[in-house]
């Protein structure tokens, strides 16, 4: 499932940007996709974008001049399933 997955994520589509046709990756389409929405103030696109990048991020090798700093990684893991969550709230009647 794995290797078909990959492939259908390094599978190439168009999209439109500024008007104009640009082939990318559908795993990039889907990224752009999910930012647009968080830029738009979409709190479920946004946790996702924070919790992918939170595990991304990990990946990297260690650097003298990390991205981001261990504790700002914590609260990018403790932060991001809090968002994730249904915000169903019980409404109170008049």
């Amino acid at each position: 499932m794995a290797t078909d997955l990959a492939a259908e994520l390094n599978e190439q589509i168009t999209v439109r940007e500024d008007g104009k046709a640009r082939r990318v990756s559908k795993q990039r389409a889907l990224i752009k996709s999910l930012m647009a929405k968080a830029l738009q103030g979409d709190v479920r696109a946004t946790a996702a974008v924070l919790a992918l990048y939170a595990r991304v991020i990990t990946d990297l090798p260690d650097e003298e001049d990390s991205v981001v700093e261990e504790n700002e990684l914590q609260i990018l893991r403790q932060f991001a399933p809090r968002l994730l969550r249904p915000t169903t709230r019980k409404r109170h009647s008049k």
